[in-house]
């Protein structure tokens, strides 16, 4: 298969998930914003024409014009997957398809699922007691958030394909940005993508920007648009995405600076820390019926956030400029439901 079929076969509707076809001239317009040096429309429906012989891409005839979307189960794995899948492997892709909760697995995996279709019929024709277990597994197995269980915005299917297209291909991309304060904002911006994190349900596109030192973080729910160009640009060799999430701790709203936090458990609040720790230097000791726990933290608005789902569980004895923000807080707390 040729580099222009490849790309034919990525813009073309997936006959699996997809009722929707294309046209030859829709093919072509697609194809002009991510592949350099495109041959003419005429070439390109002898592509299509070629891809439909092979059993690839499935035809449609309305009026005169021919319409085109891929045919189920056409990707290279489906196709090779099929006859060959055996039940380890069947059971392997329906908990990952099931238990993929997050955004980005679910997201990327849209382009398994003919996969997981053969895998969850795999798994429905048993013969024996052994393939019966096999079958019966998956819902022997459950996941469940720790936290509150929120409704995260949904991301555009489109604009998240562009975005992780000129991320791999180190394309700039085209961005239309609709951040909290400014909901109508129509004025693109040309930006360089460096990375995708997801953070508390929300994803992140970290981009920088020409003639700027920092990268900024653009919430993918927030694009109104997105593009992929076909000029590409430099990856920065300085830049690790692994520093930016972790050691910049960019994704913990508001840093501030690292403290010793000295905490006072009550209630059993706090044991879970003796299995993870919060910090690397954690020390923790016992007295009376209160659990005694420190270590170096940064200090930052998610910090809070934590101390605060403990409730009346957990004193915090340092910093004192924390203790103190956190009792005016108590106070003001007292006071609401003192009424």
């Amino acid at each position: 298969m040729s580099d222009i079929d490849r790309e034919i076969m990525r813009v073309l509707p997936d006959a699996a998930t997809q009722s929707d076809y294309l046209s030859t001239p829709d093919v072509y317009r697609r194809l002009t914003s991510t592949v350099p040096n495109l041959p003419s429309p005429k070439t390109i429906y002898r592509h299509l024409a070629r891809l439909e012989e092979e059993g690839l891409v499935e035809m449609d005839q309305r009026g005169t014009a021919s319409v085109w979307r891929r045919k189920a189960g056409a990707s290279g794995l489906a196709a090779k997957g099929g006859a060959m899948i055996n039940f380890d492997e069947a059971l392997a892709l329906q908990t990952l398809r099931r238990f993929s909760s997050r955004q980005i697995p679910e997201l990327v995996a849209e382009s398994l699922t003919p996969l997981f279709e053969i895998a969850e019929t795999r798994l429905r024709k048993t013969n024996s007691e052994t393939e019966r277990k096999y079958s019966r597994w998956a819902g022997k197995v459950a996941v469940e958030s720790g936290g509150f269980a929120l409704h995260y915005p949904v991301i555009d299917r489109d604009n998240f394909a562009e975005v992780s297209r000129a991320l791999f291909e180190e394309r700039k991309l085209e961005i239309v940005y609709r951040p909290r304060h400014k909901t109508d904002n129509d004025q693109a911006k040309v930006v360089l993508p460096f990375g995708l994190v997801e953070v508390g349900g929300l994803v992140y596109l970290v981009a920088g920007t020409e003639g700027k030192a920092n990268p900024t973080m653009y919430r993918l729910d927030r694009l109104w648009g997105a593009k992929a160009m076909l000029e590409s640009f430099s990856y920065p060799a300085t830049f690790s995405l692994d520093a930016y999430v972790r050691q910049q701790r960019s994704f913990d709203f508001m840093v501030e600076k690292e403290v010793l936090l000295k905490l006072k458990f009550f209630s059993g609040a706090g044991e879970h820390l003796l299995e993870a720790p919060m910090s690397k230097d954690q020390k923790s000791t016992r007295k009376d019926d209160a659990l005694y726990v420190q270590g170096t933290v940064m200090l930052s608005q998610r910090l809070r956030w934590w101390l605060r789902s403990f409730g009346p569980n957990v004193e915090v004895l340092g910093p004192a400029s924390l203790r103190a923000e956190l009792a005016a807080e108590a106070v003001e707390l007292a006071s609401i439901y003192g009424e």
